[in-house]
């Protein structure tokens, strides 16, 4: 009998020809059984310092090459100013905060950015990327702890989960070649998570991978949590062409159907098991009514409110959501909605 979180790469690759249906069922009656019924999300506000990349991913429309039209950086005052407000007008308790690899910033810039909203608002920094982490100690000549020290010190209190892409070398080859490898975004999660910072996982799915990517990807997610215990939420991100290399150039011809949504979230659930609590059903890349048939099988989180997002935004993705519309989605898929912290600790039930 195959149980949930012990399950093996051979068996996850055969389990994953079953049907979609019978997949959502298992991880769905799993979840509520050993995890419970709580559908959680918090009221966070995503801000990116700069879209300036040097990395030229195929799968982005949102980076713009140093120098060329478009592109920006932020003062650590413009991100005060739209933080302040969000905290104080719609009750934000989390700042997510990203980029790109933009060659002209300096370690001083995060620190003075990340300290300069300490000061002005009670509020959680989740931010950076393992690929920024990788890029930018590369760039400073510092080691990885040392570059997460200096950023905790200033305020960085957890990472984000991004740019973690498919593992599978074989696909950051077409989708990511200019960014860090698959074992280097491990690497630095397991150096972050032994200084006492926690982060997300994410995979991007829906592209040009099969499902001995994915299958692999999820496994190596297990591993690092059982090793560390830092990882606070997985999250699987759909792929959302438009506007982007890959779907110009055809290796990709539009998005994903929404039954490989629900397989993969299954799989997650039924290759992490418990030992990744939340799994992601994350609207904005899906839409707001298939992150509904996500919760019934094998997710038990929305994300977040994810105001002001703009990656996903760039590549096609239009949805906005609130709080209240959160909570409605959760309680519709039959869970109890919880607002939570970045953390996971509940704030309030609706």
């Amino acid at each position: 009998m195959l149980r949930p979180g012990e399950i093996s790469y051979s068996d996850a690759v055969e389990l994953a020809e079953a049907d979609f249906r019978a997949l959502a069922k298992v991880a769905g009656e799993y979840t509520r059984r050993e995890i419970g019924e709580a559908i959680t999300f918090v009221n966070n506000i995503v801000v990116n310092y700069s879209n300036v990349c040097v990395a030229k991913c195929p799968f982005c429309a949102f980076y713009r090459l140093p120098g060329a039209e478009g592109g920006y950086t932020r003062s650590a005052g413009d991100v005060v100013k739209v933080v302040r407000e969000a905290h104080t007008v719609m009750g934000v308790t989390e700042l997510h905060i990203n980029g790109g690899f933009n060659p002209e910033l300096t370690i001083e810039y995060f620190e003075d950015l990340f300290s300069a909203v300490k000061r002005s608002s009670p509020i959680t920094i989740k931010g950076l990327t393992m690929a920024e982490v990788d890029y930018y100690s590369r760039r400073w000549r510092m080691s990885y702890r040392e570059l997460l020290e200096r950023l905790k010190s200033a305020g960085l209190d957890a990472i984000a989960g991004g740019g973690a892409e498919i593992f599978s070398e074989e696909v950051r080859r077409v989708i990511s070649p200019n960014k860090a490898a698959g074992e280097t975004w491990l690497r630095i999660a397991e150096v972050a998570h032994d200084m006492g910072i926690p982060s997300n996982a994410t995979m991007l799915y829906g592209h040009v991978e099969d499902v001995r990517h994915i299958v692999d990807h999820i496994l190596r997610v297990r591993e690092l949590q059982e090793r560390t215990g830092g990882i606070m939420m997985f999250i699987p991100v759909k792929f959302v062409p438009w506007n982007t290399e890959l779907y110009r150039s055809g290796k990709v011809g539009g998005p994903a159907p929404p039954t490989l949504d629900v397989k993969v979230v299954a799989l997650a659930r039924i290759i992490l098991g418990a030992t990744v609590r939340k799994i992601g059903a994350y609207w904005l890349s899906v839409g707001k009514r298939l992150a509904s048939t996500l919760l019934n099988a094998g997710a038990n989180d929305l994300v977040g409110t994810m105001i002001n997002e703009s990656v996903l935004s760039s590549a096609g993705a239009q949805e906005r959501t609130t709080v209240d519309e959160l909570a409605h989605i959760a309680r519709e898929a039959g869970g109890r909605p919880a607002l939570r912290d970045t953390f996971h600790r509940i704030i309030r039930y609706f």
